[in-house]
Parts: C-alpha cells; sequence; structure tokens
C-alpha cells in the first residue's frame, strides 16, 4: 500500500522536482513534455506508446517527449505526487492509494482497457477456484497491494471463494513465478496471455482464470497528472491533446492489423520483436483487439466503474474504507478528445 508517508516523500526525488509553472510553453518554441511510463512494452501497450511519442507531435506543435520509464509503476505514481513528469503511464491501484494518503492526483484516461494477464494453473494440485482454499496450494503473485494482486482477489471475491482461506505468497518478477510454477512449488501465477500455449507445452498447466472474462470493467494502467500542473489551462490543452493522440491510436490499434504489426515491430522490447513473423503477431493482435477489446473507442472513463474497484482494493490492502475515486476521475478532457475525432 502506498502510504501517505511513501506518497509524500516522492517530493524530495530532486530528479524531478522541477517546480510547477517553469515548463516551456506553446510558442515560438516547441514544448517537450516529461513523460513517465512503464518501462515493459508489450504489445498491450504498443497504441500509448505510439500515441506519445509520433501521434501527438502530428497533432499539436510538441517535440519529441521526455521519457523515462521505470520498472515498479508504483514508483511513477510516487513521482508524480511530487510535480516533476507532465504527464504519466501510472497503475490504476497506486494512484487510488496515493490519494488516500493525501496526494492530489487526477486520472485523465486509460493507457489501455482491461488486462492481458491470465492466471496459469498446475493442473495436477488445481482444476478449479475452490482448490485454491486448499491448505498444501500456494498462489505466488508480484506483489502484495498491486494491481495483479487485486485482479485475483477480485475474481475469488465474486465467485465467494473464501481468501482467508487461499494461501498468497509474493514471489517478485515473471521468470521467478515461472520458475516456481514449473517446479511445483506454487500452484498457481499470474503470466501474460500469450505465454498460455507455451507453459501448456511444459507440463500439465492451464489457464484458470481470464480476468476479461470476469470483469465487466477493469483499469490496470491510466493516464494520470498531479491535480496542482492540472490548475494551468496550457496543461489542460496538453491533456486534451494527449488524449486525441490515444484514442486515434486505439482506432489504428483495433482496425488496422497492418498498423499494429509495424508498431509493435518498431516499440515492443521483446528482443525478438522486429523478427515476429505476422502470423504471430497476428495472434497477439486478435487477443488484445477482438477478444480482449483493450483499446476500445470510446474509451471509458466512468466514475461508477472505477468505485466498483473499490472493495477489491480494500481487501487487498491498497485503499482504506471510506476511499473512493470520487476526487480522481477527470474524465471531461478525455470527453474533448473524442468529441475533436467524432
Amino acid at each position: 500500500m502506498l502510504t501517505r508517508r511513501k506518497a509524500l516523500a516522492a517530493t524530495g526525488l530532486a530528479a524531478f522536482s522541477t517546480p510547477f509553472g517553469t515548463r516551456v510553453t506553446f510558442g515560438s518554441t516547441k514544448r517537450t513534455l516529461k513523460v513517465m511510463s512503464n518501462a515493459n512494452v508489450a504489445g498491450i501497450h504498443v497504441p500509448g506508446n505510439v500515441a506519445c511519442r509520433e501521434i501527438l507531435q502530428q497533432i499539436g506543435d510538441y517535440a519529441p517527449i521526455d521519457l523515462t520509464r521505470m520498472e515498479k509503476q508504483a514508483n511513477i505514481t510516487q513521482v508524480l505526487v511530487g510535480g516533476g513528469p507532465d504527464i504519466v503511464d501510472a497503475d490504476t491501484p497506486s494512484v487510488a492509494a496515493a490519494v488516500n494518503a493525501g496526494a492530489d492526483l487526477k486520472i485523465v484516461g486509460q493507457f489501455y482497457a482491461s488486462v492481458d494477464l491470465v492466471f496459469a494453473a498446475d493442473v495436477d494440485k488445481v482444476t478449479k477456484l475452490e482448490d485454491l482454499t486448499k491448505p498444501d496450494v500456494v498462489c505466488g503473485i508480484n506483489t502484495p497491494g498491486d494491481t495483479v494482486h487485486a485482479v485475483l482477489l477480485g475474481v475469488l471475491m465474486k465467485h465467494g471463494i473464501d481468501i482467508s482461506k487461499v494461501n498468497i505468497v509474493a514471489l517478485g518478477g515473471s521468470s521467478a513465478r515461472m520458475r516456481a510454477l514449473l517446479a511445483h512449488r506454487v500452484h498457481l501465477v499470474p503470466i501474460h496471455a500469450d505465454q498460455a500455449g507455451d507453459i501448456a507445452k511444459q507440463g500439465n498447466y492451464q489457464v484458470l482464470i481470464k480476468p476479461w472474462k470476469e470483469y465487466d470493467f477493469w483499469s490496470n494502467e491510466v493516464w494520470a497528472v498531479n491535480g496542482k500542473w492540472l490548475q494551468d489551462p496550457l496543461n489542460q490543452k496538453v491533456v486534451v491533446d494527449v488524449m486525441e493522440a490515444q484514442l486515434r491510436a486505439n482506432r489504428s490499434a483495433t482496425t488496422d492489423f497492418s498498423w499494429f504489426a509495424g508498431m509493435f515491430r518498431k516499440y515492443s522490447n521483446d528482443r525478438d520483436a522486429a523478427h515476429w513473423p505476422d502470423d504471430r503477431i497476428r495472434n497477439e493482435w486478435t487477443l488484445l483487439a477482438q477478444e480482449i477489446k483493450a483499446w476500445p473507442e470510446p474509451m471509458p472513463l466512468d466514475l461508477a466503474s472505477f468505485n466498483k474497484m473499490i472493495p477489491i482494493y480494500q481487501k487487498a490492502g491498497i485503499v482504506s474504507e471510506g476511499a473512493s475515486f470520487d476526487k480522481i476521475i477527470e474524465p471531461k478532457y478525455l470527453a474533448e478528445a473524442q468529441s475533436r475525432i467524432g
């Protein structure tokens, strides 16, 4: 959980402590936006990357962005509390936690919708959700209180599983979780959906949970800004422009496989992405665009939908009683961007 102390400590991160009002503004000099984003660029992240690195510069008088990537998205949120970046790709739970701790942050759009993770099970031990309550079954996640933990708890809550009987342990990154699963030390782990076929070839493993089939709405990563920064009308224009870029990228990614394939090869940080054949990329695109519906248009940013996640966040220890997204969701800039493109 992002506590008040952690949230406010971000103000001391000198590398990002530029005061408000000192940004380059519009005029003869192109504006260089400071953007922070996830270090991982999977297929689901491609449209958001194209939006801020290419399409934005076609919409307004912007120079190439000043991009910083971080492995842990909760750290991105902590930095944003201090007011350094202009706009960030943050994980939804850490933004909610920071505001719950006293920070002034706003969610202005989604980086993508839903989630591209599945939960793979060791079928020798787990064939149904109820098996997760067995005393000798262990579920491995990255970090307690992160978005993956919340996704899992929400599914268990939906199906009436007694969470107190589910043994959940933190195992760090995806490689550690995969090794533990293959060694039968844990029996359920989150993996990227496109890895499901590969893991099935290595033993008696099957996908037990597809979150996009469990949730009518889920938000994993969002475009977020500092509330004080957003008070400047020039910065409000920036948000509309970024949202327009995201919507245009979503439209292309959803309707144009060739566009997605080219941009995937360009921006994915998979070391072999540039050499992926069309059929492999098409499988990824079909999953994301047609099954998960990761890039819908219009992009949902509905307060009531976000607040449905609050009980799950509370169960995961992300926010306290009484928390809500009421002061966090700011949909008007996304709506203006949507009206621009029709």
